[in-house]
């Protein structure tokens, strides 16, 4: 969103004197408020200060020889703006425009890969806030993405809340790189991404960028079908609470509380938000009751960003994983079934299970983010990420077909005598899971292109087991507690990287980027 400020000049010299004043007044023109304490300053000198509460500032005592240099204006969140002093028109309105700019916190480990028109050597579409605001009301991140070129999605529920997935030129997003402020969301046991674990993340995103086919990675490795890189957090400038509900098809609703402190002394701000998204699905018992909550807090130093986050919330839903045979797409009411197993003879079913109500999940995620972003001169800066995710939950599912697989569910590998045949079975599969890095990373602006060295220390850990909640036949003495399947996982991950974009005239640009990876 583009933000005007109009700032009001008077230039003009005493009489008799060799000196000057300058007066001002700063606004935003969206709203006509005054923008206290932006700083104005002249280039050179020592010399400046900082609007009102009115927005309004002076600034005395300026010679002749400064009418080369330059006033200096900065407000937070948006780009610096520099005037120079002789080419203000005294009595005249000055108007002013400021792009406004994502805070420096939120570029941490991103800014470098954020492409720009014309300029980055790859296929890429960017959203923007305002994007969001306009078509955002409760559908995950796959449907939102699906309306951008050469990118697809699937719902399990059918109504684009839930398990979805998205494809990039027809790759799935296992072969898809997803990152949220830098930071990977990749599973790295079986590299899925679990969108229903980060619910109404896009209410709280300020920046998408979606690179499509193979290309840099937003953390130093590539990925073949391409890449999508989430900017969090919204910040407001001035102190806001908002309270909202959404409504829709197949009983559909979203509750929503946001707070933003604005900005504390023109060095805090805080950003809140909870909300609660309901839902009974397109498809039979693929209800949805998804808790989300966003917490961040920003340090502004002159040159240090600090910035926490934690976001996720707790969800619980009804599975809706097997597909539907060809011949349901052109009828309501048989594509809406929700089918554990089924087989199809003449255009319609022979034989087929509906899915119990007990097969449910109930999964928590939260994320915890500490980001830095350090600006050691004009041309280095310095970005660091340190997080930690943990997850722990788990989902009843339909498990009479493991018998013909899982040796009676190892209940004669473990040494439990078993005469009958385990039937009608239901499994609870517990995951839990632990991951935390490091990801830092120091950029270089040069004369002709930009440089970027980084890495990533990144620890995962989990652990698996299965129980058997509920199954026909089971030998006397078997319950909820016995564990017929335990394991745990792990992977470390240890990566370098050097990014260079160079162009070599204003016409050519060439990306390079060379990495070793030890996992």
């Amino acid at each position: 969103m583009k933000h005007l400020i109009i700032l009001l000049l008077l230039l003009y010299t005493t009489t008799g004197a060799q000196s000057f004043t300058i007066k001002g007044k700063v606004i935003d023109a969206s709203s006509n408020e005054p923008l206290a304490l932006a700083n104005i300053s002249i280039s050179d000198i020592h010399q400046g200060t900082a609007t009102n509460k009115n927005g309004e500032f002076t600034i005395s005592g300026l010679e002749k020889n400064d009418l080369s240099k330059y006033l200096i204006i900065s407000y937070v969140g948006y780009k610096i703006k520099n005037i120079r002093i002789d080419k203000l028109s005294a009595g005249k309105l000055n108007v002013i425009k400021l792009k406004r700019s994502i805070l420096s916190s939120q570029t941490v480990l991103v800014n470098g890969t954020i492409g720009n028109l014309r300029n980055t050597p790859a296929s890429f579409s960017k959203i923007k806030r305002e994007d969001i605001d306009e078509n955002y009301i409760t559908q995950d991140l796959p449907e939102y993405l699906s309306y951008l070129p050469s990118t697809t999605f699937y719902s399990e529920s059918g109504n684009g809340i839930g398990y979805n997935y998205l494809s990039i030129r027809g790759f799935d997003q296992r072969r898809i790189s997803v990152s949220v402020n830098g930071i990977p969301q990749n599973d790295p046991e079986d590299h899925n991404v679990y969108w229903l674990d980060m619910p109404d993340l896009l209410e709280s995103t300020e920046m998408i960028q979606v690179q499509r086919g193979a290309g840099s990675g937003s953390i130093g490795y590539p990925a073949i079908g391409g890449s999508i890189n989430i900017i969090t957090s919204s910040f407001s400038y001035r102190p806001m609470f908002n309270l909202s509900s959404t409504f829709g098809s197949f009983n559909t609703r979203k509750y929503e509380a946001s707070f933003s402190s604005g900005l504390i002394k023109n060095k805090y701000s805080v950003y809140t938000k909870l909300s609660k998204t309901l839902s009974s699905g397109y498809r039979n018992s693929s209800w949805v009751n998804f808790n989300s909550f966003h917490v961040s807090a920003v340090r502004y130093d002159k040159k240090l960003t600090t910035q926490i986050n934690i976001y996720g919330g707790p969800i619980s839903d009804g599975l809706a994983y097997n597909g539907l045979p060809k011949f349901t797409i052109k009828n309501k009411k048989m594509r809406r079934e929700n089918l554990s197993y089924w087989e199809a003879g003449n255009n319609n079913y022979t034989f087929k299970i509906l899915r119990r109500p007990s097969e449910i999940e109930n999964f928590s995620q939260p994320h915890f983010e500490i980001l830095n972003d350090l600006k050691l001169n004009d041309n280095v800066t310095f970005n660091s990420a340190l997080f930690l995710v943990i997850g722990k939950g788990f989902f009843d599912y339909d498990g009479s077909w493991t018998v013909y697989y899982d040796d009676y569910f190892r209940l004669k590998a473990n040494g439990i005598d078993s005469t009958a045949n385990p039937a009608n079975a239901l499994i609870r599969a517990q995951v839990e899971n632990t991951q935390w890095g490091w990801i830092p990373r120091i950029s270089i602006k040069h004369k002709n292109g930009n440089l970027i060295l980084g890495g990533e220390f990144r620890k995962h850990k989990s652990l698996h087991w299965g129980s058997i909640n509920f199954a026909e036949g089971l030998p006397v003495g078997v319950t909820k507690d016995y564990k017929y399947y335990s394991f745990n996982g792990g992977k470390d991950i240890l990566n370098f990287y050097a990014n260079e974009n160079w162009d070599l005239d204003r016409k050519i640009n060439l990306l390079a980027e060379i990495g070793r990876a030890h996992v």
